[in-house]
C-alpha cells in the first residue's frame, strides 16, 4: 500500500479513532489539537484502545489549522460549533488540493438542499470556503470517547459511510478504501445524504436525552420512560426527513434496536459537556427545527429537547 498524506482536524474521539488506525497503517498523519491533548501527542504520539487491542500510532501534532502540511486526505471531525473558525484557518492550497472528508454529527453545511441550512453555516462561510473543493461526506456509526490526553478509546465497532459531494466521483472509494485497509469498516455509498439523516434520527434524541441524564446509550433504551421520549423526538425528525425527500430504511422501533446493539456508550454530547465544550445542539436539533419549519411539519419534542439542553449548557454542574 502505498503512504498517504494524511490530514486530521479535530483529534477527539472520532478522529483520535481515524489518526491512530491510518497511521499505524503506514500512512504519514499530521493532527491538529489543542492543550493537555496536544502537548501528549505532540511527546508520545497517540495511544488506542479498541475491540480489536491497543497500540501507539506515530503522529505530528499541531495547534493551529494553518500549520498543516499538504495532505492528499483531510478529514475534519472537528465539532459543529468550532467548525467556521478553523475552517478559516486552513490555507487555500490544501483546500484545493486535497480529499476533504467532514465526519460531522448532525446536519452538515454540505447538505443539499435549495436554501443553506442557517442553523450550521449562519452566514454561508463554510459554503463559500469550500465551494471547489473535492468534498466526500462521511458518516461515522461506531463510538468512541477521549479517557485521557493523548489517548482515544474506540468502545464499538461499526461502519464508517462516505459518500460523494463534489469533485471527482472516485474520491469516495478511495477514501473508504483507505480507511477499509487501515481496519475500519468503511464503504463508499450511493447517497450520503440519506445515510446523514438515519444517524440524526438517533442523535436528535439520545445526544440530549444523555447529556441531559448522564445516562449511557444502554441505559437509555433500557428506560421506558426515556424511550417514550426518544420515540417522540425521533419520530419528528423522521416526518421532517420524509418531508425533505428521504426514504427510511427502518422503523422508530428498528432504529432504537440498532442503538441498543452500540451497548454502553457515553454519548458525545454528554463527553463535551463534561468537558466543558461547546455541544452541537444547532446541527442536532437546530438544523431538524429550521427544515421542520420549512416544510410545515411541527417539532415540539425536538424544540423542547434544544431549549432544555443548550440551558443545561449554558449551566454546567457535576455529573453526581
Amino acid at each position: 500500500m502505498t503512504p498517504t498524506r494524511i490530514g486530521v482536524l479535530g483529534v477527539g474521539a472520532i478522529g483520535g479513532v481515524i489518526a491512530a488506525r491510518l497511521a499505524r497503517a503506514g500512512h504519514a498523519v499530521n493532527v491538529v489539537a489543542r492543550g493537555s491533548h496536544l502537548a501528549a501527542m505532540a511527546r508520545d504520539g497517540l495511544h488506542l484502545s479498541a475491540p480489536d487491542g491497543d497500540f501507539h500510532a506515530p503522529v505530528e501534532a499541531v495547534a493551529d489549522a494553518g500549520d498543516l502540511p499538504p495532505v492528499d486526505v483531510l478529514f475534519l471531525c472537528v465539532k459543529a460549533p468550532d467548525l467556521t473558525k478553523a475552517a478559516a484557518q486552513l490555507g487555500a492550497t490544501l483546500i484545493d488540493k486535497a480529499i476533504i472528508v467532514p465526519v460531522l454529527n448532525g446536519i452538515p453545511w454540505w447538505y443539499g438542499t435549495p436554501l443553506p441550512v442557517r442553523a450550521v453555516d449562519l452566514d454561508g462561510a463554510l459554503a463559500a470556503r469550500f465551494a471547489s473543493a473535492r468534498l466526500v461526506g462521511a458518516v461515522a456509526h461506531f463510538a468512541a470517547e477521549v479517557p485521557g490526553p493523548g489517548a482515544v478509546r474506540q468502545t464499538s465497532t461499526g461502519r464508517l459511510l462516505l459518500g460523494h459531494v463534489q469533485g471527482p466521483a472516485g474520491d469516495a472509494a478511495r477514501a473508504a478504501a483507505l480507511l477499509s485497509e487501515a481496519g475500519l469498516e468503511a464503504r463508499a455509498v450511493p447517497d450520503i445524504g440519506r445515510e446523514v439523516w438515519i444517524k440524526l434520527a438517533g442523535n436528535v434524541a439520545f445526544n440530549p436525552i444523555s447529556a441531559l441524564t448522564g445516562a449511557t446509550l444502554s441505559e437509555i433504551c433500557a428506560s421506558d420512560e426515556l424511550l417514550a421520549v426518544v420515540r417522540q423526538a425521533m419520530g419528528e425528525c423522521m416526518a421532517v426527513g420524509t418531508r425533505c425527500g428521504i426514504d427510511f430504511p427502518m422503523t422508530i422501533d428498528g432504529r432504537i434496536d440498532a442503538a441498543r446493539r452500540i451497548g454502553g456508550s457515553k454519548l458525545s454530547m454528554l463527553q463535551d459537556l463534561e468537558r466543558g465544550r461547546g455541544i452541537e445542539a444547532a446541527a442536532l436539533m437546530g438544523a431538524v427545527m429550521e427544515l421542520g419549519n420549512r416544510a410545515g411539519v411541527p417539532t415540539p419534542t425536538v424544540e423542547m429537547l434544544h431549549a432544555l439542553v443548550s440551558a443545561r449548557a449554558r449551566h454546567p454542574f457535576e455529573r453526581i
